[in-house]
């Protein structure tokens, strides 16, 4: 028994962030962008166009914060009357829309569910256009956003059925600006995503086909496409395996690898995509034996048995550079321990097919330690 749900109208294409302007006839409408020039070009093209927006938020942080969020708010309140939020960047972006779409001029809401740790009241929230820029968070097929609080060590999830982006515009074209080092990152964030989708207490048949095949494109297009950043084909594909990625958590959530990710980005500021990714391998030795069909399904990203598929993934992200030991990732063995044991505590620990014992063993095994 299993059901399946995603209502994103999916735009995907080179050049189809030029068919917006036709999406927002007659709309009126709030840009949410990031702050840096390169995203200005975007701007500009719509700030020219003959239904222009009524306002340009371009604050946003990356890891979108309690505190910001709350002067973006106070911004965004200034605007009474609104159709959409059209959020063009990363995850980021989305996130921020997403909460600026759930709680609109009411800063008291949003403190509410950060800081009194309150069910987040969000009623008719405004529709999103999600634009991504990266390849990476899928923000733009889930009907949630993480918002952190710096100040308290924390990382809540906004999660309610209405938020889902009403149309995720892909356009693999503004994607071809992107360093290496963002296109590493955002490009494991999806690959997590599609792995955390299969060892899963949440997997379906359809999700379990889009996490398997999301997570080929990317280990069989991302090695090549930081070697080569200008090349549309590549990064399309890219693009197409970020899209299989969503549409495989957004009904799953994430999982154990993600859980343990968060207090390394908050305490040890690695950046989420790697935080979330340097334990794939060690994930994926770990399901050997504890679960036949999410263990079939992971055999057949590599095509190969857990064992071997575990170090061919180890050397996939060596050969990316990542840090893969404690060491590397400057963590003491004791707060590894205690990172590991909150994780499968918490609530997306919880959603692990897999256990604690088998994955100490794997890290033992891949050396971790």
């Amino acid at each position: 028994m299993w059901k399946y749900y995603n209502p994103v109208d999916i735009v995907f294409g080179a050049n189809k962030f030029n068919e917006l302007s036709s999406i927002l006839n007659n709309k009126k409408y709030v840009i949410v962008t990031h702050p840096e020039d390169i995203f200005k070009k975007y701007t500009d093209v719509l700030s020219g166009f003959h239904n222009p927006p009524q306002m340009i938020i371009t604050e946003v942080q990356p890891n979108p914060d309690y505190n910001n969020i709350l002067l973006l708010l106070e911004k965004f309140s200034a605007v009474k009357e609104i159709d959409c939020i059209v959020a063009i960047g990363g995850g980021s972006v989305t996130d921020t829309a997403k909460a600026l779409a759930s709680f609109k001029d009411n800063k008291n809401l949003l403190t509410e569910f950060v800081r009194n740790k309150q069910a987040p009241q969000v009623e008719q929230p405004i529709d999103i256009i999600a634009i991504p820029t990266t390849s990476g968070t899928s923000s733009e097929f889930t009907c949630w956003a993480t918002i952190w609080d710096k100040e308290m060590d924390s990382k809540l999830s906004l999660a309610h059925k209405d938020l889902y982006p009403k149309i995720a515009i892909i356009d693999p074209s503004i994607m071809l600006d992107k360093p290496k080092g963002l296109t590493i990152s955002t490009g494991l964030d999806a690959l997590s995503h599609s792995m955390e989708s299969i060892w899963n207490i949440n997997a379906n048949p359809i999700s379990a086909m889009h996490g398997i095949a999301g997570a080929k494109m990317i280990l069989e297009n991302l090695p090549k496409l930081v070697s080569d950043l200008q090349n549309l084909e590549l990064r399309t594909n890219l693009a197409m395996a970020c899209v299989h990625a969503g549409l495989a958590f957004s009904n799953t959530k994430t999982a154990i690898a993600h859980n343990i990710s968060y207090p390394i980005t908050i305490q040890h500021g690695i950046q989420h995509g790697i935080a979330c990714s340097f334990s794939l391998p060690f994930v994926m030795r770990s399901m050997k034996g504890v679960n036949k069909v999410a263990e079939e399904r992971l055999e057949k990203i590599l095509n190969d048995d857990l064992d071997n598929s575990s170090i061919m993934l180890l050397e996939e992200l060596r050969n990316l550079e990542i840090p893969l030991n404690l060491n590397e990732l400057k963590i003491a063995k004791q707060d590894w321990d205690i990172i590991v044991s909150d994780a499968f505590e918490g609530e997306r620990g919880k959603n692990f097919l897999g256990n604690k014992k088998a994955f100490n063993k794997a890290c033992e095994e891949l050396r971790v330690f």
